[in-house]
């Protein structure tokens, strides 16, 4: 350790304090152990902080080294038990739920603001909209959405356990395909949602999730503001792009994060509303204008455009 560097947590012990250092070890290629990096680190950090001594149980400070790949990151363990496991679930757990600091990293990609609406039409327990609330303070509204109904009960629940009433929190019962019976157009601000993965809802042919995903899309576009965001979770991440590709006119590709779960590698897809599809109208004022120097009936430019002139380009 350099004298100009120190570890603060250690540094305020008072004398005869104690400490553990703890190794997380992600990666391959590693020539080593974690319990090798916590023997050598432990040592060189009782060579530095003589007025402190390692111990394995009942310590005062527990130090993490964790190696990911190739770097290393220190620091001081704050809390003991993993609070992503226990925050938002006060009355109800659905079998497949999103860890709250996942949530939380997804919440902030939606470029939220104060007074905002955020709508998660696939909520489950309602971890995401709870994160929300908690991390605006209760400045923004919300509403979840999910087809089963011991879930969409669940989330009420928890909702109202953690102080949020119906003022700020709304959950229904439905599918999120027909969400805008529930929401009127252009009035979200932004949708967060862990979108179904095909494993527990039974959809294990990738068409009919893609099916899924696709009308899903296609119906928050009319619900969502001008530059409103969607942030999904998805495992099939490609997939979810290459439907991203064909919606180009309707949404604009943000960021595409792979994240590392406990045994799967699902992606964070964020997107954002284009009001006005600017390449589909440019090519309509094209044809609308020139249609008038050539010899095609508008039921003939129908017949190969699938649509009607623009006759106001005329």
């Amino acid at each position: 350790v350099a004298k100009n560097s120190s570890i603060p947590s250690l540094v305020d012990l008072e004398e005869g304090g104690t400490y553990r250092v703890t190794c997380d070890r992600i990666g391959s290629g590693h020539g080593f152990q974690g319990p090798e990096v916590e023997r050598e680190v432990g040592g060189a950090m009782s060579e530095y902080y003589t007025h402190i001594k390692p111990k394995m149980n009942d310590f005062d400070v527990e130090i993490r080294v964790d190696v990911v790949t190739t770097k290393v990151i220190v620091g001081t363990q704050i809390n003991i038990d993993d609070l992503s496991k226990q925050r938002h679930f006060l009355r109800f757990r659905n079998a497949v739920t999103i860890k709250t600091n996942l949530a939380y990293a997804m919440i902030r990609c939606a470029n939220i603001k104060n007074g905002d609406l955020v709508v998660d039409p696939f909520c489950g327990s309602g971890t995401i909209l709870l994160e929300a609330l908690d991390v605006y303070q209760k400045q923004i509204k919300c509403v979840g959405m999910d087809v089963s109904r011991r879930s969409a009960k669940g989330a009420g629940e928890n909702a109202l356990a953690e102080g949020f009433g119906e003022d700020v929190c709304q959950i229904h019962c439905c599918d999120a395909r027909n969400f805008r019976k529930k929401l009127q157009e252009d009035s979200v601000n932004a949708i967060v949602s862990n979108l179904p993965w095909g494993i527990m809802t039974g959809h294990k042919n990738v068409s009919d999730l893609q099916s899924m995903y696709e009308v899903f899309l296609r119906t928050a576009w009319y619900i969502l503001k001008d530059r409103g965001r969607i942030v999904m979770l998805v495992l099939r991440g490609l997939q979810l792009t290459r439907i991203i590709r064909k919606l180009s006119g309707r949404y604009r590709l943000i960021s595409v994060n792979c994240v590392r779960t406990t045994n799967n590698l699902p992606t964070i897809v964020v997107v954002e509303k284009l009001a006005v599809d600017e390449v589909r109208d440019a090519v309509k004022r094209q044809l609308g204008y020139l249609a008038q120097f050539v010899n095609v009936s508008s039921e003939m430019y129908s017949a190969v455009h699938y649509e009607k002139i623009d006759e106001t380009t005329r």
